[in-house]
């Protein structure tokens, strides 16, 4: 099963908490009947896992975390290395993108059921060509 998805983005964090516990539910329940199970896309939460201290907060908005350790049967990956999202409140283009001076964030990756072995994981670095989000790739092999 392959879920993508997009959580709540501007809300108080109850939108994204039910949301999680919804997939995470979804998840449990189709890894419990046999199946691999995938959860791809823009979390707009990081992964307790992460590395996500290099991006300092320079918006109101915090990030949240989700505390992958709450969930023993799944691998959740992030790449904290090359943000996976910007902020939206000034335009990009011509702006000064140092990571001191433009908000960046790491919000997109995947969950992935146990009994599925990542090979590769990588965040493209696009340089957010086309959207405010990079593109995050991964190889797997199932069990």
């Amino acid at each position: 099963m392959l879920i993508n998805l997009h959580l709540e983005a501007y809300d108080d964090g109850e939108g994204k908490t039910k949301q999680l516990a919804m997939l995470m539910d979804l998840m449990q329940e189709e890894l419990d009947n046999g199946n691999y199970v995938i959860a791809g896309g823009d979390f707009n939460q990081t992964f307790s896992n992460a590395d996500y201290q290099k991006y300092p907060q320079l918006t109101d908005w915090v990030c949240p975390v989700i505390d992958a350790e709450n969930y023993p049967d799944f691998t959740f990956r992030m790449n904290g290395t090359i943000p996976t999202c910007r902020s939206l409140d000034k335009p990009y283009a011509d702006a000064d993108k140092a990571a001191d001076a433009f908000q960046y964030w790491v919000t997109d990756g995947f969950i992935v059921s146990n009994n599925i072995t990542i090979n590769s994981f990588e965040t493209l670095d696009l340089g957010f060509k086309n959207t405010d989000h990079n593109p995050v790739v991964m190889a797997v092999t199932f069990n």
